[in-house]
């Protein structure tokens, strides 16, 4: 079919349905054969009965006549507003104020259709998002539109150079998802106010979070638009969302994340949207021991209440606090050197904390990050081995003779039985030792990747060369 049959034949189909539309009284009514003089005199009769019902079918088909369209928008617009459908009654509005633009009433009529329609707008799009978070976490809503617009900002960074018709998809999609993370800060905003009782602090945290939901509606305004700001304004979003998440992060969130930033410190990948991989595991571990004591004793409560939940003792919260304070002391020393000293027991320190957290599986987050974390987890077992420990394995096996099979062996005979199974399932472990580090380094890759990608966005005024042109 040639463009022009094409064509012709769209022309021809949106007549039609404007045909249909006209004659919608027609198609649904005992209206065929009467005029418009007719159904306008019947319509304003229901309406002057108190039908508006009956009044709006018959006078609504009559706002796209040749002869009473501006009156019958008119009384349709004032039927729409005093039912409450501000949003119609200001479209009807708009028809009678384009057949008389110079019409005092229907300017004053159409003024007030729209007088704080947006207010309302705004106002539905509140109740419903709200709505929907009702029984959701708003640490975890915060944590996901994090994870979402750090894939927002690396995609902002290149999607440009792609050909035209691929770019305007990619523009809409990461426009429309950051106007959907956009809708997590009306959640964040009840709950960080609520967080705090303090007038002075509320009014504070009110004012960053409107100013962090401007961030992310203009970065949604700008992907939309292909506009070059785009990226930056991505960067400023997914800095407001890092940094309110830090706030909120129950702990094993917080630990899950602080094992990934540490460990990302220890290989020394390099930085992302300009934060210091060391100082954000600083970060974590601060926003941990703020959160734990009464996270721990909000647990300690629910697991009395609910028997399936494990138990967490008072001796595994100390531990977790002495484990915690000490953690905290190593990356401050971590963060002021050039050369870090004890990276690798920062790791050892975290994984420990992240173990001794209860693994209910329920919506505390600390089984909901283990898997994102498992390419990280116990990344020092190898090390360790290069250190010696290999060398422990015959002693254990000269003085103690158990029935650990084909397993490998590497710590000293231990007399207490909870220190053997301890020791038995790291010797599990052990036999992973050689996978884990290759995924450890894999998923290392990866964030260079998309590093690499943050370094073109830097770079994206400059015109690629042809042979490097994404088409």
């Amino acid at each position: 079919m040639s463009k022009n049959r094409i064509e012709t034949k769209f022309f021809t189909l949106i007549f039609a349905a404007l045909l249909a539309i006209g004659r919608f009284s027609s198609a649904f009514c005992a209206d065929a054969n009467k005029s418009d003089v007719e159904i306008w005199n019947e319509g304003v009769e229901l309406y002057r009965k108190g039908d508006v019902t009956n009044a709006l079918s018959k006078l609504k088909p009559l706002t796209l006549s040749k002869d009473y369209a501006s009156r019958a928008a008119e009384v349709v617009a004032k039927i729409e507003f005093e039912t409450g459908d501000r949003e119609n009654a200001a479209l009807s509005a708009q028809i009678a104020l384009r057949a008389n633009p110079k019409d005092d009433r229907v300017n004053r009529n159409f003024t007030r259709a729209v007088d704080g329609l947006l207010e309302l707008k705004e106002s539905k799009r509140v109740e419903q998002v709200l709505k929907s978070s009702e029984g959701k976490d708003p640490s975890s809503l915060l944590e996901s539109a994090m994870r979402k617009m750090r894939e927002i900002m690396v995609s902002s960074a290149t999607y440009t150079t792609n050909a035209p018709q691929r770019r305007v998809e990619m523009a809409d999609r990461l426009s429309s998802e950051a106007s959907k993370a956009a809708d997590t800060w009306i959640v964040a905003r009840r709950f960080l106010q609520n967080a705090v009782t303090n007038e002075e602090q509320a009014a504070t945290m009110q004012m960053q979070v409107d100013e962090a939901e401007k961030h992310t509606l203009e970065a949604a305004r700008r992907l939309g638009d292909i506009e070059e700001g785009a990226f930056e304004s991505a960067s400023q979003s997914e800095h407001d969302f890092t940094r309110f998440f830090k706030l909120v992060a129950m702990p094993p969130s917080a630990i899950a994340e602080d094992l990934v930033a540490q460990s990302n410190a220890w290989l020394d990948v390099e930085v992302f949207n300009d934060r210091q991989w060391q100082s954000e595991a600083l970060d974590y571990t601060r926003a941990f021991r703020a959160k734990f004591p009464a996270w721990a004793k909000a647990y300690e409560e629910q697991a009395l209440a609910d028997t399936n939940k494990p138990p967490f003792t008072a001796e595994a919260q100390a531990q977790i606090s002495s484990l915690a304070t000490e953690l905290e002391k190593i990356q401050i020393e971590c963060v002021s050197k050039n050369l870090p000293p004890k990276q690798e027991e920062a790791i050892d320190i975290i994984i420990k904390i992240r173990d001794l957290l209860p693994k209910d599986g329920g919506g505390s987050g600390s089984n909901n990050q283990q898997g994102q974390n498992n390419d990280n987890k116990d990344k020092n077992s190898g090390e360790k081995n290069k250190n010696g420990d290999d060398d422990k394995a015959p002693k254990q096996n000269d003085e103690k003779n158990d029935d650990l099979g084909d397993q490998k062996q590497d710590e000293e005979n231990q007399e207490d039985k909870e220190e053997e199974e301890e020791k038995s399932s790291e010797e599990k472990e052990e036999s992973k030792d050689e996978k884990e580090i290759e995924a450890l380094l894999k998923k290392a890759q990866e964030r260079n990747d998309e590093h690499e990608a943050e370094k073109k966005a830097r770079m994206r005024k400059a015109p690629l060369p042809p042979n490097e042109r994404d088409w």
